[in-house]
């Protein structure tokens, strides 16, 4: 989101999932300054156990879709061409960023349908690029250039 200059601040966020990267996620949408962050998991134990580390965190029961402005899917709803996320999207307006951390495929039914109805849509190929980034310059003490050459070559 940050390489779209999509600003986060005062933004409500709402996050589908409570797996590995979303902890990350929430904390890198704080230093961002959102101002809200719903989360939603089809397992309640698991949102609520992310409640604990951060406590300001709102849970929603999986299904219930409140307001947001920013929405992110965290599961693994989408890697499968059969997988879909159930949103009235005619109900949620457009104008809004929806972000699948899905990279493969490029462009899931969340993010397609989204579209549709007048929104933005970003998938997670530069989160995906970023990770790759990061652990490289961990392992290798180097830190290599990210440009669109590099970015091509994923697609």
């Amino acid at each position: 989101m940050r390489g779209k200059n999509y600003d986060i601040k005062e933004k409500k966020i709402f996050i589908l999932g409570a797996g590995g990267v979303v902890p990350s996620i929430i904390l890198a949408l704080k230093k961002m300054g959102a101002n809200k962050i719903i989360l939603s998991n089809r397992t309640k134990k698991k949102a609520e156990q992310l409640k604990k580390i951060f406590s300001n965190l709102e849970i929603v029961d999986w299904g219930e879709t409140p307001e947001f402005n920013i929405i992110i899917n965290a599961t693994s709803l989408g890697l499968n061409k059969e997988d879909e996320i159930k949103l009235n999207y005619a109900d949620l307006g457009p104008n809004k960023l929806f972000y699948d951390v899905i990279y493969n495929p490029k462009q899931t039914k969340f993010l397609s349908k989204a579209k549709q109805f007048g929104n933005q849509t970003e998938n997670g190929k530069m989160m995906f690029i970023y990770q790759a980034h990061q652990a490289f310059t961990l392992w290798h003490k180097v830190m290599p250039k990210i440009d669109e050459e590099t970015i091509k070559l994923l697609d």
